[in-house]
């Protein structure tokens, strides 16, 4: 989970729209008013087209995107179609959260709070940091640490991204000064595997500046010249989306 920003609305959710749908919504709660193709389209875009909070790609098979509603449209139904109540999420996401109460019982909504304020992530796991009641609740109410959905292809990445800075390690402290531009190149594009926009964003982030390895290759890199400013950039990026201790 990372840090969001809530985009102005759609010129199309207009405020006439918004009262016509909630009245239709109030008077027969089964209709989905909120199932309009324009605003799943900009509801997709203020998350990079992931799960706002597990960051999944949605759209492949079986993560399909749904509309989630954070203040549950059942207990605040006229909040079914205003702008900043409604989220991406995978199926999983919604399903699990359910119509869990977020303000007799908060959790973290990626778009108000920062999640760097409540996780930090281990192996691939979401821990609470500060002894947070709300993390608490929200890693339970969201299934955040459900094994077979999340934690297994996180750890799968966690392995693979640390085994590729163990080997990219190796292969710059024995090559020469001539290799070591190639080498440069293969760190940055493993950095941009932890850019915002990408899949996994935090779990990427976290896990390589996280790994002596790469403060090893930082380290080296930089008495060697080969440290840049698009490596600062990326570094900037990572800490953003990190979940470190």
């Amino acid at each position: 989970m990372i840090k969001l920003e809530l985009k102005p609305k759609p010129e199309k959710l207009t405020d006439e729209l918004v009262k016509s749908k909630t009245e239709k919504y109030n008077a027969d709660n089964t209709q989905q008013v909120w199932n309009i193709d324009w605003l799943k389209v900009a509801i997709a875009d203020l998350s990079f087209g992931k799960c706002c909070y597990t960051e999944i790609r949605l759209g492949e098979e079986s993560k399909y995107m749904e509309i989630e509603h954070f203040h549950p449209k059942s207990r605040y139904p006229d909040e079914v179609l205003l702008w900043g109540n409604l989220l991406p999420s995978c199926k999983k996401c919604n399903a699990t959260k359910g119509e869990h109460d977020t303000i007799a019982e908060p959790v973290v909504n990626p778009f108000e709070d920062d999640p760097k304020d409540f996780f930090y992530m281990e192996n691939g796991f979401y821990r609470v940091k500060n002894n947070s009641d709300i993390a608490r609740r929200t890693i339970r109410k969201l299934g955040l640490n459900d094994i077979e959905h999340f934690v297994k292809p996180r750890n799968r990445i966690y392995e693979k991204i640390n085994g590729t800075l163990s080997d990219l390690k190796e292969d710059i402290l024995a090559s020469s000064d001539e290799k070591l531009p190639t080498y440069a190149r293969r760190l940055k594009r493993l950095m941009k595997e932890g850019r915002r926009q990408e899949e996994y964003a935090a779990l990427v982030s976290t896990t390589i500046l996280s790994s002596p390895d790469f403060t090893e290759i930082e380290d080296y890199l930089t008495v060697k010249r080969y440290w840049d400013t698009e490596c600062d950039s990326l570094k900037s990026e990572l800490q953003y989306c990190s979940l470190t201790r």
